[in-house]
């Protein structure tokens, strides 16, 4: 099973995550596009690549977990473009092979406790931006072995579905599965993207408890090892999702109890 690491607060510098990497035995690192350090003005592209020549780790990108591509707002739309140009450059060149970006709900009307979202009743408009960043990733990715792939968060709502399977009439799309998400969200997604299994390429794996997410494998109340089994099975990337050195070390302990 190829596993990574996601972004840890407690590190400043991708030379960090990199060394934690190789000393646990990690294949990859996720950087996360939020974290302040791995913005465009502080990264230099030549040193990501030779960093990962030096310790052997490679790297996935996650996109800025707030970035929203099809905003209403000209504005904002055209500053997210430019933030998935910016992702697909740097993943070319440091050859990460996965990306990830969340959905996003939008904005919404309460009205007599219902939520009504925008999404929803401009159903159109959501679909047409959805169809224009989606030529946008293909005209990047082409026919690589690269893809771009969509996590669940909070739950899907309909129209995310539309759009996820707007996405993945393109080759160049997959699904990130994040079983803690899943388990926290409002809505049940796994059946949803079990139903394209073909199309999971990616994995963030981490248990949950009644309080918190992201917690250490063993420590909370999923069935990690089904999970862990069907990662296997379909043999994509998997990133060890939790937010501290301590809980990766004592996951990788659990995962020794489960080969």
């Amino acid at each position: 099973m190829n596993l990574g690491i996601p972004s840890l607060i407690e590190f400043r510098t991708v030379r960090e995550h990199l060394a934690f990497a190789r000393e646990k035995g990690f294949s990859f690192f996720e950087m996360n596009l939020s974290f302040p350090w791995f913005q465009s003005d502080k990264l230099d592209i030549a040193e990501l690549v030779r960093l990962s020549k030096e310790y052997k780790v490679g790297y996935t990108i996650h996109l800025h977990d707030q970035l929203n591509p099809f905003d209403f707002s000209p504005e904002i739309r055209e500053g997210a473009i430019k933030s998935i140009e910016y992702a697909l450059h740097l993943a070319e060149s440091v050859n990460a092979k996965k990306l990830t970006i969340h959905l996003q709900n939008g904005m919404y009307s309460s009205v007599n406790g219902t939520k009504i979202y925008a999404y929803e009743v401009a159903s159109d408009e959501y679909i047409y931006y959805v169809d224009k960043m989606a030529r946008l990733v293909e005209s990047c990715l082409g026919n690589s072995d690269s893809f771009f792939c969509i996590e669940n968060t909070k739950g899907f709502l309909p129209y995310h579905k539309k759009a996820i399977e707007h996405l993945l009439s393109f080759p160049c799309f997959g699904l990130t599965f994040d079983v803690g998400h899943n388990a926290k969200a409002s809505e049940d997604d796994e059946a949803f993207i079990l139903s394209y299994k073909d199309r999971i390429k990616h994995f963030h794996i981490h248990d949950v408890t009644i309080k918190a997410n992201h917690v250490a494998l063993g420590t909370g109340y999923l069935d990690i090892p089904y999970y862990i089994d069907l990662a296997r099975k379909i043999d994509e990337s998997v990133v060890l999702e939790v937010k501290e050195t301590k809980a990766i070390e004592e996951s990788l302990v659990y995962l020794e109890t489960i080969q």
